[in-house]
């Protein structure tokens, strides 16, 4: 979805943005997977994944 010319940009930016996020998402998972449930932990990322997916179906296509 980047310009041409910004492409090579937004890929370095996504391989920056992507592991810092997995790191976040694993680390409240797990937390809350210790103090509270592992259903807490599944129903926490689910809602991440649904809200993802919200956005990817919102978002034109070119």
């Amino acid at each position: 979805m980047a310009p041409t010319d910004l492409r090579g940009s937004a890929f370095g930016l996504l391989a920056t943005v992507q592991p810092l996020g997995n790191l976040a998402a694993s680390s409240i998972a797990g937390i809350l997977w210790t103090l509270i449930s592992p259903g807490a932990a599944f129903s926490y990322l689910t809602i991440w994944m649904i809200l993802a997916l919200i956005g990817l179906l919102i978002t034109p296509q070119r």
